[in-house]
């Protein structure tokens, strides 16, 4: 072989070799941070376009399945678009003079890369003066009140998502005001580097101010002939010459469609026809058959348990005119369906028998749109509820008016409800020589909520916040004390998205509720107006309604040992990890906390339940479905912790519908 071929040879073989070592994958182990003070590194993670490779149990279920998730490899053609990604990142938050470098680590050993963001920050800048441009068409009692509305706090961090949300503020303030064609054109930053301040310019298009010109409607369907024109336009609520206000449009919307008329209804300004400042509203709807009879099958989560069943209901709409719905229905629901005895349901069915428990309901209800010419929705029904449980029937005939008032979105509380009930109630105790207590009820109550939750099937950010109180007053009529009583309930559920897919998500709860008795004693106010705790939609360690305090006085005269009434002091919370994949399947890890007492004075912290456990959902278009696994981790009637017996011997599967909060 001579020197030229010898040469030639070493040649290719580097050259292999190089090109080898050059096409060496190696796997994204980690992506860090250093200098972000401000944000946190999941926070940043999620804003640049490399990322790190997931846990080896993600990987190897990947790697038989389509579950999990691949590896991920460096590239370092990434850094370049992550380094302006995270610049625009500070930038839209007011660190104009922020710098960010890199570095990465190579593990030849691991074949593994490390990639480190070096962020320096530097001060950012605030506020400066905001200017809201092309107002010009827009008088200045209005303007005043957009400007006071959206003007920023200039000791604030300039933000860019706050711009944002200023501006679609006025706009949506403009187009509530008669201003139908307002829209954004262009927002102008101007930073002062030596001052940290930011000057924000927003220009606007406002166009023409419009009022209402008429109602146009436009009906079809089998039962249009039987719904006039006038009606229609009167449950709107919209009047001519009013000022045009997109949000006004939208409750009238939800408004018709909820007087059950309509398989489909739209009701939107006509811009083509826009003349001197005037436009009309076109209603446009199809309207059904005005009677409906039709089964249903029921899946709730009543009395904190996963309850099925069968319903029957007929409807009858436009009843008496004015849009009045008329709704005759009867159902039952049978608890804890998976630990009833079926096999001797028919044999043993009787007011003795605990095999089978649930509910049988059966009611009468009115509808009234628009009650009183306002925006005011009414209800009237009147009932028949047997609710059986293991201890004890509790028969309820009754009656209930409700007022529902209409509000906008963007109010804090965005729904207000207000309620009489009438009710007599029966409650037939076996374990007491059946002893019976009755007693005619009548309460006031008041309603309360507000919520900027994203999503009702799955929340991935903001809250629900709800407020209940209640005047009640119990009269005896047989083996009970009279009472009234003041009863107070506050839940606040809150979510928070983990990921920038929002299919990780952080869900809290916490519900606080105290009954307080003003005159009589606690044995005169209604079973099924007590706190309980315990079931697949509270602590969930425990079977449904199962913490109740212990010696409470059921009977005038009888005090139970082994209580089964509910108590005047509530204290419930949880806190839950949740996890989406595969568009429709989830799974979930949680912590409950709660139970129910005496009265405030007598909370104690070793009193509290505690419990963990995990579950799966279901995604429905209608529902999720859901089974939990809960452990009791702390007993308070016991005081016994987990680590004292066996784990799955007191482990409660929960089916239900929904999430649990």
């Amino acid at each position: 072989m001579s020197g030229r071929q010898l040469t030639v040879i070493l040649f290719l073989f580097l050259s292999i070799h190089a090109f080898a070592q050059s096409t060496q994958r190696y796997e994204l182990k980690s992506i860090t941070f250093t200098g972000n003070n401000s944000f946190s590194s999941s926070t940043l993670s999620e804003n640049i376009y490399s990322q790190s490779s997931p846990w080896w149990f993600w990987k190897f279920l990947h790697s038989f399945s389509s579950l999990g998730k691949e590896a991920v490899y460096f590239d370092s053609t990434n850094i370049q678009i992550d380094l302006r990604a995270l610049t625009a990142y500070y930038k839209s938050n007011g660190f104009f003079k922020a710098k960010i470098s890199y570095k990465y680590l190579i593990d030849t050993a691991d074949k593994s890369v490390n990639l480190i963001y070096m962020v320096h920050e530097n001060e950012p800048s605030t506020y400066g003066r905001l200017k809201l441009m092309g107002m010009n068409r827009v008088p200045k009692y209005l303007f005043d009140n957009i400007y006071e509305e959206v003007s920023p706090d200039t000791t604030k961090r300039f933000s860019e998502s706050q711009i944002q949300s200023s501006t679609n503020k006025v706009i949506s303030f403009l187009q509530d005001n008669g201003y139908m064609f307002a829209k954004w054109d262009t927002t102008v930053v101007n930073v002062d580097t030596i001052k940290n301040k930011a000057d924000v310019n927003i220009y606007f298009s406002t166009g023409n101010r419009y009022s209402i010109d008429t109602v146009l409607v436009k009906k079809n369907g089998e039962g249009a002939h039987l719904v006039t024109e006038g009606l229609l336009r009167d449950i709107t609520g919209i009047r001519a010459g009013d000022v045009y206000n997109l949000d006004a449009l939208r409750r009238s919307q939800v408004r018709l469609y909820r007087t059950g008329l309509f398989n489909t209804v739209m009701l939107s300004g006509v811009e083509k026809d826009t003349t001197d400042s005037k436009v009309p509203v076109k209603l446009e709807g199809n309207i059904g058959l005005m009677n409906e009879l039709s089964p249903e099958v029921i899946l709730n989560n009543q009395q904190r348990a996963f309850n099925v069943g069968l319903g029957l209901e007929f409807i009858k709409k436009n009843f008496l005119g004015d849009a009045r719905k008329l709704t005759l229905s009867t159902s039952f629901g049978v608890q804890d369906i998976f630990r009833a005895d079926f096999g001797n349901l028919i044999k043993r069915f009787s007011f003795y028998d605990t095999t089978l428990l649930g509910y049988v309901d059966s009611r009468i209800t009115i509808d009234q749109p628009y009650l009183f010419e306002k925006p005011i929705f009414g209800t009237w029904e009147t009932y028949a509820t047997i609710n059986k449980q293991p201890d004890y029937n509790n028969t309820i005939y009754g009656s209930k008016v409700t007022i529902e008032f209409e509000l906008p979105i963007y109010t804090f509380i965005n729904h207000l409800s207000t309620s009489y009930t009438l009710e007599q109630s029966k409650e037939d105790y076996r374990v007491y020589n059946d002893s019976v207590s009755t007693k005619l009820v009548s309460d006031i109550a008041a309603d309360a909520a507000s919520t900027t939750a994203d999503n009702i099937l799955f929340p991935t950010q903001g809250y629900n916040l709800s407020f209940h109180i209640e005047e009640g007053n119990s009269f005896p009529q047989r083996n009970s004390s009279k009472a009234g009583f003041y009863k107070i309930q506050l839940g606040d559920s809150y979510y928070i998205s983990l990921d920038r897919e929002r299919n990780s998500i952080a869900a809290f709860k916490l519900k606080v509720g105290n009954i307080q008795v003003f005159y009589g004693s606690f044995d005169g106010v209604p079973i099924n107006r007590t706190f309980y705790a315990g079931g697949s939609n509270s602590v969930r360690g425990w079977s449904s309604n199962e913490l109740v305090p212990e010696g409470s006085q059921l009977v005038r005269g009888i005090t139970g040992i082994n209580n089964f009434k509910g108590g005047s002091f509530l204290l419930e919370g949880s806190v839950e990890y949740r996890y989406r994949f595969l568009e429709n399947i989830g799974l979930a890890l949680f912590s409950d906390f709660g139970n129910t007492w005496l009265g405030y004075n007598q909370f104690r912290l070793d009193g509290v339940a505690l419990a963990a456990g995990f579950g799966f959902r279901y995604y429905t278009q209608v529902a999720p479905f859901r089974v939990d696994f809960g452990f009791k981790v702390y007993n308070p009637s016991t005081r016994a912790d987990i680590w004292n017996r066996p784990v799955f011997k007191d482990m409660v599967v929960h089916f239900g519908i929904g999430e649990a909060f």
